[in-house]
């Protein structure tokens, strides 16, 4: 079984070249880790979505373009190496800017049944209901998910601190009151017994690469004590799959948390609880530009 960079060395291109592929392969793998998304389950749609997360981080047409042309060298390794089926990525070139429309979202009611229709048993069920509810009624991403620290939580105030990031403004979210409660009893004992267990000692864990328990700040941890919970999220997203067919990922869920605002609240308040950096980028979830959204897909595709 031959690795990436050796078929793309079995293409005669140059080193340099095989190095900027394997770059932008990464990128592109390390964005799947984050919406907890595998090369086996991915669409056309999914790529688009990758091509718009690149254009909205600022990277010109140009060198989106050049990413995409890595990603299409990674399927087509996949498939000749027998892993997929078919390559998601061929023929896909942009002209000009990505203008990716919110697709198969989730209405209210099927949210909220996502959510209660998830048991908790354990520790793991209940850390990941949690994770759920912040999903769902405040409209996080995966990536917040990993970044929010257990001081982020103002259970008195009952609200929840967003921190900013690259990709979004920070801001201050109202807690559900279930959520408070819910909160209160995964740090104070849910999170406790995780970061109590992780200091038992375990085959195959290297005890000199993890840090002490009062060095962990992440909300949320895995179960085996590790800060990076991609892996979690991952399995966490089968379960959820299992309870609704039509569940893709949690980037699916924000569109669909952040659609049902705007069916209730004005523009502005809903680009300060989406921590969207301008306008425009909540504008394209009001459900009255949706058809016009399609429309204009439709007259200016982004392929060559």
């Amino acid at each position: 079984m031959s690795s990436f960079e050796d078929y793309l060395r079995g293409l005669d291109l140059k080193p340099a070249t095989v190095y900027q592929h394997r770059k932008y392969s990464a990128y592109f793998l390390a964005w799947l880790a984050e919406e907890s998304l595998s090369p086996e389950q991915l669409s056309y749609s999914e790529i688009l979505d990758y091509a718009d997360h690149q254009r909205q981080v600022g990277h010109q047409v140009n060198l989106v373009n050049r990413m995409l042309l890595a990603v299409r060298y990674y399927f087509t390794w996949l498939q000749k190496e027998g892993k997929i089926n078919y390559n998601p990525a061929a023929g896909i070139s942009l002209k000009g800017a990505v203008r990716t429309v919110p697709k198969d979202l989730l209405e209210k009611g099927e949210l909220e049944t996502l959510y209660e229709s998830y048991a908790v048993s354990d520790e793991r069920s209940q850390r990941n209901k949690v994770m759920l509810s912040l999903l769902i009624y405040q409209g996080l991403s995966n990536a917040e998910l990993h970044r929010l620290e257990a001081g982020h939580v103002k259970l008195k105030e009952g609200k929840l601190h967003v921190p900013a990031s690259g990709q979004t403004a920070g801001r201050i979210l109202k807690l559900e009151a279930f959520q408070v409660m819910e909160l209160y009893e995964y740090i104070h004992v849910t999170r406790a017994k995780i970061l109590s267990e992780r200091s038992k000692e375990r085959s195959g864990r290297k005890p000199g690469t993890m840090k002490v328990t009062e060095q962990i700040y992440q909300l949320f941890i895995s179960m085996n004590g590790c800060e990076n919970i991609k892996n979690s999220l991952y399995h966490f997203n089968q379960a959820l799959r299992k309870l609704n067919p039509k569940y893709k990922n949690a980037a699916q869920i924000r569109q669909s948390v952040i659609t049902e605002w705007l069916k209730e609240k004005d523009l502005r308040t809903v680009q300060y609880m989406a921590g969207h950096k301008y306008v425009s980028s909540t504008e394209r979830y009001q459900t009255s530009n949706l058809e016009d959204l399609k429309d204009a897909l439709n007259k200016h595709h982004p392929l060559k």
